[in-house]
């Protein structure tokens, strides 16, 4: 979901951001080094909602898009105002993986499980750092 004034320049972002976990891993895919925010950082598979969807429709839609993976939201878990260059507030939803064999999209280089004791030692966005500092 974007937030535009009359003149089309964006107020602010909520996008919205999958915790998919598995055998007490998470999974992440890392910017490509062409990415508008946050180059080379690691992320969960989300992003913004096309007009009219709800989070919960934009999510799945993103994941997809993102990874070809099927996931089934549970509940938003967390969330965080992002002021960094932009306004942005962040909902990170826990999701269950359904199918799929993960691949990823162009907006993407590589993607990992990684434990909360991994995720501490690389290169991730502030709101994914203070998420896994919380859980």
């Amino acid at each position: 979901m974007v937030f535009m004034d009359v003149n089309e320049k964006f107020l602010f972002k909520v996008p919205q951001k999958a915790l998919i976990e598995q055998n007490g891993k998470f999974l992440i895919i890392k910017r490509s080094s062409t990415a508008k925010n946050y180059p080379m950082h690691w992320d969960l598979p989300g992003g913004k909602l096309e007009h009219g969807e709800s989070p919960e429709e934009g999510l799945v839609r993103e994941v997809k898009e993102e990874t070809t993976l099927d996931v089934k939201i549970n509940s938003p878990i967390f969330s965080y105002l992002e002021t960094h260059g932009v306004f942005a507030y962040v909902v990170v939803y826990e999701c269950e993986f359904l199918s799929g064999e993960l691949k990823l999209s162009n907006e993407h280089s590589e993607y990992k499980w990684a434990t909360k004791d991994e995720l501490k030692e690389l290169l991730i966005e502030p709101y994914l750092a203070k998420l896994f500092r919380e859980k």
